[in-house]
């Protein structure tokens, strides 16, 4: 793989005569670990509609390993390993956890050149082994999100797409969750959205903060919190655990 797995230039997308992403310049490169923050309306969750072929931009292109994907598919985006987790959780209520994972492997494996992951071993990084044969749809919200979570691993994701993880954990699964995505960084890059600011700053990697579809910030979780701006802006003064 190369140095720079993906590279947007210029990416904007209208709604309603509004960008809801601006001229958004992106690059991510293997094992890269990047957090995107910001309020309501910011245009994080399109930016990562963006990234995955959900949505075609307005303007602007994009490059996965030198290849141009602008206006491609999403199913394109997936079968070159860009996995999204969505902010609501999005299983197969009706199938097992085990099934689930199983169904989420075969769908990617006649694409990969490795062999699909041990849904045994995933379900063992997510703390679902002994949830392996329940029904999808009788998981808590909380099991849930960990179940599609193991979804995206079983795709054996180039670059996972987090749109929101954390929500609904507890504090306790949220550092959890933190050590699960620095294994992950291991074979893949990871991009998170969210709005938990104490989780953000548990991954300690570079964070992005996103205003009316522009980035207007990059740096350290730190150097962020710290910016008086942004916390007028986004954080209220001396506040560092909450987003509005």
């Amino acid at each position: 793989m190369d140095t720079q797995f993906l590279q947007g230039t210029g990416l904007s997308r209208p709604f309603g005569g509004i960008n809801a992403v601006a001229g958004v310049d992106i690059t991510i490169a293997p094992r890269d670990l990047l957090c995107v923050i910001g309020p309501n309306g910011a245009g994080k969750s399109t930016l990562v509609g963006l990234l995955s072929g959900a949505i075609a931009p307005g303007s602007g292109e994009l490059y996965l390993d030198g290849e141009r994907m602008t206006g491609r598919p999403m199913h394109a985006f997936c079968r070159r390993g860009v996995v999204r987790k969505f902010q609501g959780t999005n299983t197969f209520l009706t199938m097992t956890v085990r099934d689930n994972l199983m169904v989420a492997g075969l769908g990617v494996a006649a694409h990969r050149a490795s062999p699909m992951p041990d849904p045994d071993a995933v379900l063992e990084e997510i703390g679902l082994t002994g949830q392996a044969g329940e029904l999808a749809s009788h998981l808590p919200h909380g099991e849930r999100q960990w179940l599609e979570i193991g979804m995206a691993i079983m795709c054996q994701p180039a670059l996972l797409l987090l749109d929101e993880p954390a929500a609904g954990l507890s504090a306790k699964d949220s550092q959890r969750l933190v050590r699960l995505i620095h294994r992950l960084r291991e074979g893949c890059a990871v991009l998170a959205i969210e709005h938990d600011l104490g989780f953000v700053q548990s991954l300690e990697c570079e964070t992005w903060v996103m205003h009316r579809g522009e980035v207007v910030r990059r740096g350290s979780y730190a150097q962020i919190a710290n910016d008086e701006e942004i916390r007028r802006i986004y954080l209220g003064r001396g506040a560092t655990h909450a987003a509005h």
